[in-house]
Parts: structure tokens; sequence; C-alpha cells
């Protein structure tokens, strides 16, 4: 089978939309598909509306990466305030346009069997479109499209309806929980045939039943990307009520929102601030040290298709604490691996905080539980499987 994957980062950051695209890459080869793969060379979403932006020089021979443009972003912003479709160009990625050719002629020359694309809210599903289009109307040949679009259903920026009317086109959409499945049905009327449940995963070598070593040390951390929804302030204030005795690491990827968080930092009493670490770039193979390393993992997030740092946090037996969204809700309540908080409630945060890390017994319990639901159900092992048995059906 032929597959190509068109994505916006890749090897992706630490968001967990193009994350999922670049490890269905990495496993369809391991299992012997052809893979191909359409990206920027961008490091982050960020660089499409930045006027510079660092290079990102691919070394494998099945990625194709080209040069984005950003002189657009601001114009086609101001654009969608009145027209809706300018806001998802806005968000780019919009390619040069012997890029966007090389592209597309790369995309078409390879003819693949199935296209995978995603996330919203980009324009990356868009060349996902157009190449499946142009393949049917020059070449007489139609491969399946599979979404990923790792939905946030109460960001405007996902309603836009170029990215609807291009979610509806695809042959399927692969979703990642029960909420965003059902919202998918009734809200966009999109048939129950076209959507695939697969979740989202960890590699089954990330899985470490290691009991907690560090208990006593009320280490919190949050990792993700420094984004106004990851509600990174939340957290903040929770922490500055808590106990000397609490650490925390803010571990992720500086976006445009960044210094809104470096200057509250900065406002915080030196006692508080002290104890607070920012790590603003690390490795994927930094990731298990920064988890084992921690004692909770927080995520304040107000909007969330999934969680993969969820799941990732209970891979390596740790509980998490997480806003009463629906997708961390859904997750928490089937591997009752962590505790909820009200979104954007510094007090009940802090609240769940000192309950969780003044027992033992509560801590122990949430870190088997959630390592448990994800040696069971949340492996890429598993979910390739169930995706390769998918597509030889719809072939």
């Amino acid at each position: 089978m032929k597959v190509l994957l068109i994505s916006h980062i890749f090897p992706p950051a630490v968001d967990g939309g193009s994350r999922v695209i670049a490890k269905i890459g990495e496993y369809l080869q391991k299992k012997g598909h052809q893979v191909l793969v359409l990206t920027t060379n961008c490091h982050s979403s960020d660089d499409f509306s930045k006027l510079s932006y660092q290079k990102l020089k691919h070394t494998q021979k099945n990625v194709i990466s080209k040069p984005v443009f950003t002189m657009f972003h601001r114009p086609f912003k101001f654009l969608g305030r009145y027209i809706p479709n300018f806001k998802t160009l806005s968000k780019g990625p919009l390619f040069s346009p012997l890029s966007f050719f090389s592209l597309l002629n790369s995309g078409l020359k390879y003819r693949p069997d199935i296209i995978l694309a995603g996330p919203l809210p980009t324009t990356i599903v868009l060349y996902a479109r157009l190449v499946r289009y142009l393949s049917t109307r020059l070449f007489h040949f139609s491969p399946k499209i599979i979404i990923n679009a790792s939905f946030h259903s109460t960001d405007p920026d996902f309603h836009t309806p170029l990215l609807i009317n291009t979610l509806k086109s695809a042959d399927f959409i692969w979703t990642l929980t029960d909420s965003e499945t059902n919202y998918f049905q009734k809200i966009l009327d999109i048939p129950k045939s076209k959507l695939i449940f697969l979740g989202n995963g960890v590699d089954k070598s990330f899985l470490s039943p290691a009991h907690l070593n560090n208990f006593s040390s009320n280490h919190l951390l949050f990792i993700g990307s420094f984004s106004a929804h990851k509600d990174i302030p939340t957290l903040i204030k929770a922490f500055s009520l808590l106990p000397s005795n609490f650490n925390l690491t803010l571990a992720g990827q500086k976006t445009l929102y960044f210094p809104v968080i470096h200057k509250q930092i900065k406002s915080l009493s030196p006692s508080i601030k002290k104890r607070i670490k920012v790590i603003s770039s690390f490795s994927n193979s930094y990731l298990s040290t920064l988890l084992d390393n921690c004692t909770i993992l927080i995520s304040p997030s107000l909007q969330e298709s999934f969680g993969l740092v969820l799941i990732e946090a209970m891979a390596r037996s740790r509980p998490v604490i997480a806003a009463d969204i629906p997708a961390s809700s859904e997750l928490i309540s089937k591997s009752k691996g962590g505790l909820l908080f009200k979104a954007g409630d510094e007090v009940d945060l802090k609240n769940k905080i000192l309950k969780l890390s003044s027992s033992p017994k509560l801590h122990g319990s949430l870190s088997k539980n959630g390592f448990t639901y994800v040696s069971n159900h949340c492996t890429w092992d598993k979910i390739i499987l169930s995706l390769e048995k998918q597509i030889n059906e719809i072939q």
C-alpha cells in the first residue's frame, strides 16, 4: 500500500496532532508499506506567522519539505474578520508558488492509495483535497482521504466553512475521543460510516511500570506548547498558592504567546519565582526524563482534542490533574488515572494538587490505573493494527 502523509510540522514538536501523523508514517513503514511525507520546513505553526524562522532540513529520503510564505499572514488575518475562509488561509502554511507546485507534482507522481492529512485548523487538509481532485481529474485514479482533525469544538478557528466542507468531503475521519465522534455525528451531521475511532497512543517501549521514587518532592510538571489555550497562567496562579515545598517545571515550545507567560512569572515574588523552572526546548528523548522526575503532571488546557501528554504521563506511571474539558474528562473517566479541576479555577486546582500530594495511597492508585489503561488501550502497535484493518476494508 502506498500512503501519502501531509502534515504541517514534521518531525513534530510537542503538539499532539502532528505527532499522530508522524507516528502513522513510522509504524506503517515498519509494517512494510510505502510512505511519502509532504510537509513544511517549519518547527512550529508559529513559523507560519513570523517574518523569520529557522529552516529545518530533512535527511529522510521519503520526506519532502518546502518553505512557506509568511507575508500574507496579517492581510489574511484582517480579511478573516469579514470573510471566514480567509481565517484558515491566515493560519497557513502557504507555500511559495514554486514550492507549492513541486509538492503537488511529488504527490501526484507518487500515485498514493491513501492520503492521511492533518491536523486542523491549518491549510494542510486543503492540500490533501487538491491532490485527490487533480489525481481524479487528470490521472484517473482517486486515492482515499483520511483526515486526522484533532478537532477543538470550542475553537472558532476550526469552524470556518472551508475547513468544515473539506472535513465532510473526506472519505474517512480518524477520531480521537468519543466526544469528538459524537460531535461530528450530531452537530456536523457526518455519517457514522465515515468515522474511524482509533484514539491516540504511545510507543510500547515508552511504558514504565516503575514505582514513584520521589513522591515527597512535590514536583509539578506541565508539558505542552506555550499557547494561550493551554491556560498556563491558571497553573502559575495555583502554584503561587501552594506551600514552599512545591516546585514547578514548565516544559514546552515557545509561541507568540510566550511573552505573556514570561511576564507573569517575572511579576511573582522571588521566593515563588525561584521554584519555577522553564524549559523552552527539549528533545523527544528527554520526555521520559521529565516525566520520571515529576510527582504530578498537570494539564490546565482549555482546549484539547485528546491530551496526548496525559497518556504519556500515565505510561510512565504518573498521575495527572487536568481541567474538566470534554477530552480530558473522558480520558480520566475511562482510565481512572487522575483528577479533574474546574477549568480556569486556580483555587480548585490548588486543592486538587494538595489532595493528591498528601495521599500516597491515592497517588499510587491513580498511577497504577493510568498505566494499566494506557498499556491495554493506547499503544501505537495496537492502533496501527486497527488502522490497517480499516484500510483493508475500504480499499
